[in-house]
């Protein structure tokens, strides 16, 4: 028997970001974790899938592998022809994933520090609200959505422009094998 798959972490990323976001959305124990979860996996799939197709269509891709994702992005959307508009989506999307992905990577405590002033029925409504950071902001059921969509788009504006030979793994998790049936051997 043999086996062949080229594997790309993509897959697993997406298909678990995928499903943190049922979790989320359905409101389902764990669902603010959940949030959390699809938003960095999805942060981590864009390279994922910039180091899966460099690895095909740019000659000696491993001397971009100290590149920030932002650039190697750039790079294959040049290479491969897409246009790239910070302004426009998914790019805007995905480089606001990035760095709330950097944020998430190299987290920093942060004193959060704040004063309200009320009427006794906002206190009523809010008092049990608790102070959120920055990041905490950003980690919300929509963003981890719209995190989720902007990089299928991705996907689905850079898969077409590899050659096909080239998207083996890329397109789906994928392997094949073939197997012989060798003759018994003789009995003794």
């Amino acid at each position: 028997m043999t086996r062949e798959r080229n594997f790309s972490a993509h897959h697993k990323l997406l298909g678990a970001a995928r499903a943190a976001v049922k979790v989320a959305e359905a409101g389902q124990e764990g669902w603010s974790l959940s949030v959390t979860t699809a938003i960095t996996l999805c942060g981590l799939a864009v390279e994922a899938i910039c180091n899966a197709i460099g690895d095909r269509v740019v000659v000696d891709w491993d001397d971009f592998e100290a590149a920030p994702p932002k650039a190697k992005l750039r790079l294959l959307c040049d290479k491969l022809d897409v246009p790239y508009d910070k302004g426009r989506e998914p790019w805007g999307t995905l480089m606001w994933l990035l760095r709330v992905r950097n944020a998430i990577a190299h987290a920093k405590p942060e004193l959060i520090q704040e004063e309200h002033h009320m009427t006794r029925e906002e206190y009523e409504e809010r008092h049990y609200e608790q102070p959120q950071a920055r990041l905490e902001k950003e980690l919300t059921i929509k963003n981890a959505r719209k995190a989720l969509d902007a990089v299928e788009e991705l996907l689905k504006q850079l898969l077409p422009k590899i050659a096909f030979d080239k998207r083996s793994g890329l397109t789906g998790d994928e392997w094949f094998g073939t197997a012989s049936l060798l003759p018994e051997p003789p009995a003794r």
